[in-house]
């Protein structure tokens, strides 16, 4: 009898990573993103899987999850993109791990350190409105750096905001406005190594944002969205039928008895529920597929346990393989749009006591 588990295809990841090196220059560095448990994928083993696949560069969101890595033995340059404390800083310049300023008080804050090179990142917002110093701010940014020789400005960066529509005028004047900002840092502060702005879907769509380098996320997974589908998606969802009930029409089915037989059916119980990351939004409406038959989801989907109809799977026992999702006959796009969501959060929201099984 298989367990509900996650499968994690290394297959599907060479190959998305083979397509994102065709469509960047050699010259430009990968920043592979894997914040989240790399999206829900594992951040451990997809970080040694990409090392393998010549990624050496690796950005997270905050500082436990870059310990995450080091913890793991695992070698490699880290970039912490999120929140930061000063605390934390602190701990990072004493391990050499290179973190995000995107505050003003942050610059100050490392401005008054003495006695060590403290490399670090710049973020600059130019119309995201969340993390960033603003482009009034710049001059000052350069005035403090230029006049500390231990603050080494290793990076400035920017995020897109709506890079997903192939004809943005938003994104474009994104790129305009930094690659001002980048030549206004050149000529004032030498030896910057990075200046970069493209994510998964800037990659994709917008070339002349690649810089010198980009920062794939959820490209490498295979949900971006792509022309000619050269993506595969890396996760897929299983789980498998522990119960095998028969329900007489009238009977209802699970929490608030929302669901109704409207003739005899036969049901399976399967061992996954939202506390596992399947949304609970997917009651009633969504599917799953046994030996390649759909079959829906009924009743209200449990913390731990859902319901779903197999009347039309004569075949079906105790013991079967169910698919939530896959990385071709349903996947988690699928699934993302049936809810109105994006495909991030529904990999993103597999829990950690799904057992992943890399492959």
């Amino acid at each position: 009898m298989t367990s509900t588990k996650v499968e994690i295809e290394f297959k599907n990841l060479s190959k998305n990573v083979n397509y994102l090196n065709q469509i960047i220059d050699k010259e430009v560095e990968v920043l592979a993103v894997v914040k989240a448990n790399a999206y829900g994928h594992g951040s451990v083993e997809m970080t040694k899987a990409l090392i393998e696949l010549g990624v050496d560069r690796f950005a997270v969101a905050t500082l436990k999850e870059a310990r995450e890595l080091i913890d793991a033995k695992i070698q490699c340059y880290i970039l912490i993109l999120g929140s930061i404390s000063e605390s934390e800083i602190l701990e990072a310049v004493k391990n050499n791990i290179v973190f995000t300023i995107y505050d003003l008080n942050q610059l100050n804050f490392i401005n008054s350190l003495k006695g060590e090179t403290i490399s670090f990142h710049l973020k600059v917002d130019t119309g995201m409105n969340r993390l960033g110093i603003d482009v009034d701010q710049i001059d000052e940014t350069i005035r403090t750096i230029s006049n500390n020789s231990n603050l080494n400005l290793e990076g400035v960066y920017t995020h897109f905001a709506e890079s997903e529509k192939e004809e943005s005028n938003f994104t474009k004047g994104q790129i305009r406005e930094f690659n001002k900002i980048i030549e206004k840092y050149k000529s004032s502060i030498k030896n910057i190594k990075f200046f970069h702005m493209a994510n998964s879907s800037g990659i994709i769509n917008y070339p002349d944002s690649h810089l010198n380098m980009v920062r794939p996320g959820i490209l490498m997974y295979g949900l971006a969205k792509n022309p000619g589908d050269k993506l595969s998606p890396v996760m897929r969802l299983k789980s498998s039928i522990i119960k095998i009930r028969n329900i007489d029409k009238g009977e209802t089915v699970s929490y608030g008895r929302d669901f109704t037989a409207e003739k005899d059916i036969k049901i399976a119980v399967i061992p996954i529920g939202y506390a596992d990351g399947l949304p609970r939004f997917l009651s009633n409406k969504g599917y799953v597929f046994h030996n390649g038959r759909q079959c829906r989801i009924v009743g209200t989907i449990c913390m731990d346990l859902t319901m779903i109809d197999i009347t039309e799977c004569a075949d079906a026992k105790v013991g079967d393989e169910v698919i939530i999702f896959d990385d071709s006959l349903h996947t988690a796009n699928d699934i993302a749009l049936a809810i109105k969501t994006i495909p991030y959060e529904i990999v993103c929201g597999i829990s950690k006591r799904i057992k992943r099984v890399y492959l």
